[in-house]
């Protein structure tokens, strides 16, 4: 079982963490999607079974809450919780080297798409002045998803290393590439990332520390509906997700304790310390990225 608390509650224009204050007047805009809060739950439980001394199959069922806290409601933000279950994830696992001193894995996963989607329409990206200039009103709306409303393929690669001073060095890539559009037009755009870092025993414990860098790249989503038609003329309904896609990169401190007879506990916290947006601070956009993440984890073996 897995449990994942994250804050996103820092401004990130451009690459600058800016406060609401800040950002009204750098860029009065982007201000107008800026005094927003949001916060994310989750917990997954995971079943694994080895088929082999190699091969394992997995399934995680994830229970998600999100909500948002704003300053000032309008159509696009408002106070508001969902909770429910997310995308279901199934995933196949195979051991290519278990050495004492070298461990290489590779994954192939599969979410299913379990989680509540809801249903938006191209004017629902509209800021308030195009949508004026359009003569149409932005339609009430809400951007919490529990799931992305498609099957999402996956991929992961997983290494290893020991070395004889005590140290050791974990590095894991994952890639997320979803083949279509939803029902409702919207598609989640490829990511991928990247963990590196070096970990070591605590002598005379059952402790382990670790601090991973995390390097995390995710695309602009795209909706593709038709075109928004109003009295003022007419505008595009397929365009990339305002707001969307981020290169980003984290601190993550670990600490793995291994309490015996099977059980581990893991404790993790995310911090980043770079993050920059599509488009950069072009355009009056303007994103989330948390304060400090928090991950628990307990592992028990049957």
């Amino acid at each position: 079982m897995t449990s994942q608390y994250h804050p996103l509650t820092r401004l990130v224009h451009g690459d600058d963490y800016v406060s609401f204050d800040e950002l009204q007047g750098l860029d009065p805009a982007a201000a107008e999607h800026g005094d927003a809060a949001f916060y994310l739950f989750r917990t997954d439980l995971i079943g694994r079974y080895a088929t082999s001394d190699r091969t394992e199959i997995s399934l995680a069922v994830p229970y998600k809450r999100l909500s948002a806290s704003v300053t000032h409601t309008d159509e696009h933000h408002r106070n508001e919780t969902a909770e429910g279950m997310g995308d279901v994830r199934l995933a196949l696992k195979r051991y290519f080297s278990h050495a004492e001193n070298f461990l290489l894995s590779a994954s192939l996963g599969l979410s299913l798409p379990t989680g509540h989607v809801n249903r938006l329409t191209a004017a629902s990206y509209l800021d308030h002045e195009a949508a004026d200039d359009l003569g149409i009103e932005v339609p009430n709306h809400s951007h919490l998803q529990l799931g992305t409303g498609t099957f999402d393929p996956d991929f992961g690669l997983q290494a290893l290393y020991r070395l004889d001073s005590g140290w050791m060095w974990f590095g894991g890539l994952e890639l997320r590439v979803p083949f279509t559009e939803n029902r409702y037009d919207y598609r989640t755009a490829a990511s991928g990332s990247l963990d590196i870092g070096p970990a070591r025993h605590i002598e005379d414990t059952r402790l382990t520390a670790a601090l991973f860098s995390e390097w995390l790249w995710a695309g602009r989503d795209r909706f593709d509906g038709d075109d928004i038609v109003g009295p003022g003329g007419t505008a595009e309904g397929t365009f990339g997700v305002p707001n969307t896609g981020r290169f980003e990169v984290s601190l993550k401190p670990t600490l793995t304790w291994d309490v015996g007879k099977g059980v581990t506990l893991n404790l993790q916290s995310r911090v980043p310390i770079y993050t920059r947006i599509h488009g950069g601070a072009a355009g009056g956009e303007v994103q989330l990225a948390e304060s400090v993440g928090v991950y628990f984890g307990i592992t028990t073996g049957f």
